[in-house]
């Protein structure tokens, strides 16, 4: 499962040893980079699964008006970028389907084993923060938590993606592994670092996750919401314990999130977003086709001086992209879902272990999907590559569980037609990020011309941190 592995190792590069929006970007554009290629050299399978089906060709239809929007966007090599790196990523998770679908249960146990080992050294970051906080006598800051990233909500993201299959891993390990504890710690920690940060697009993703899943997997999915409320429960203890008890003994004054959070969101249920909304209504409105292009909300909300997309799929496609392209998208995620609520009804009612996975599937869907409303989990480089993932283990898994008949190869111009779209893509996304590239992994101050392009809106990240439109 090399390129599954492959992804493993990119989260695990943007959680230990690069730090910033700008590097980890880079990371991402290699990866998926190093994935177009291998499924061209290596996965001639894939090739005619990527738009088969209504819900293939409804995504077909997405991409193809997403390039007809470059034509009128600002920059068409900014707005190129945004359609080839989104097909790229697709192209990921359905590479890492094709690795899952061969190797089932064992695959999948491997995929989440090595997603959690990330997130294990990821926490050890803030264990030694921690003793150093209590150490030093300093108390602890949100940025403690999140570690190499700009913003706290960029990890936030992360965590909608990740944080249903740590605790899926936590119901696929035997209760006598020693590891099991260990998982049970880190997703623990996971919700407590949810906590604090006030990650409140996550928590309502995966509270309605945990709705809709009991709704349409019912008992089969018993065993997984039980463990989801026992580590939640456990990390409110550990919040208390931790954070709140133990450092008024060092002098040191404990953190308060939950109340921080209950003011703030009295006082602003929406932090501001409804302004982007509108901003992205009154766009829609103006280019209800093709939309503004791709990535260029940025260019279009500048003056607004809150965010480079709207916090907000819906609006971010619709704006974007047009309404023609979000209705095919919408089409092509309900087709998807229905195939997922499909496959897990088939599993029967002793499979305790393929009752787990389906109840995490439908979590982190409905997570997904929701916490988008609210933020940029679609925009941000590691929560992409985290949707990635998702995305790969949801599509193996119904095909392992049920295999469908072995489909006729593509003809040769459905072939050739695929394999230029994927080399099409590679190139877009090395044109638009070439020049700059260099400059933003040494971490270079901006130009003048950047400078004077950004005034006032100096991070609203899109591509690179500062959109540089």
């Amino acid at each position: 499962m090399r390129w599954t592995l492959l992804l493993c190792l990119a989260l695990f590069l943007n959680f230990i040893l690069v730090r910033g929006h700008d590097r980890q970007r880079l990371v991402e554009v290699a990866t998926v980079l190093s994935g177009g290629a291998i499924v061209l050299l290596a996965y001639p399978a894939v090739w005619a699964r990527l738009f088969a089906g209504h819900a293939g060709k409804a995504l077909m239809a997405f991409f193809a008006l997403g390039i007809l929007g470059t034509a009128t966007a600002f920059s068409p090599r900014l707005a190129a970028f945004e359609v080839a790196n989104l097909f790229l990523l697709y192209v990921a998770g359905m590479t890492t389907a094709e690795e899952l679908a061969r190797y089932g249960q064992r695959g999948l146990r491997l995929i989440l084993t090595c997603m959690a080992a990330a997130c294990v050294l990821y926490a050890c970051l803030f264990v030694v923060v921690y003793i150093g906080s209590l150490s030093l006598h300093i108390p602890l800051e949100l940025a403690d938590f999140t570690v190499g990233f700009n913003n706290f909500r960029f990890f936030n993201h992360t965590q909608t993606s990740t944080l249903p299959l740590l605790v899926l891993l936590c119901c696929l390990t035997p209760r006598t592994s020693k590891l099991r504890w260990l998982w049970l710690v880190l997703t623990t920690y996971w919700w407590m670092a949810l906590y604090v940060t006030a990650g409140r697009g996550t928590m309502v993703g995966m509270a309605a996750g945990c709705v809709v899943a009991a709704a349409v997997a019912r008992q089969g999915a018993g065993q997984y919401l039980r463990q989801m409320v026992l580590t939640a429960v456990l990390a409110i203890v550990a919040y208390y314990i931790f954070l709140v008890a133990i450092p008024p003994l060092f002098g040191i004054e404990g953190m308060h999130s939950f109340s921080d959070t209950l003011n703030r969101t009295a006082a602003d249920p929406t932090s501001a977003r409804t302004y982007l909304w509108h901003r992205a209504t009154s766009l829609i409105v103006q280019h209800p086709w093709l939309g503004v292009g791709p990535m260029h909300f940025a260019h279009h909300a500048g003056d607004i001086h809150l965010g480079g997309h709207p916090h907000d799929w819906l609006f971010q496609v619709g704006a974007e992209w047009g309404l023609p392209g979000l209705l095919c998208l919408l089409v092509a995620l309900g087709l998807g879902l229905r195939a997922l609520v499909r496959t897990g009804w088939r599993v029967p009612a002793a499979d305790t272990d393929n009752k787990n996975i389906f109840a995490a599937l439908l979590v982190g869907a409905v997570a997904i999907l929701v916490d988008g409303l609210v933020s940029g989990i679609f925009v941000m480089p590691q929560s992409q590559l985290g949707v990635a993932l998702y995305l790969g283990c949801a599509f193996g898994w119904q095909r392992y569980v049920a295999p469908q008949e072995t489909q006729a190869g593509p003809r040769r111009a459905i072939r050739v037609v695929i394999m230029t779209s994927v080399v099409a893509a590679m190139v877009a996304v090395v044109v638009a990020v070439w020049t700059d590239a260099p400059a933003r992994w040494r971490g270079d101050e901006m130009t003048p011309a950047q400078q004077a392009a950004n005034t006032g809106n100096l991070l609203s990240p899109r591509l690179w941190t500062a959109g540089f439109f």
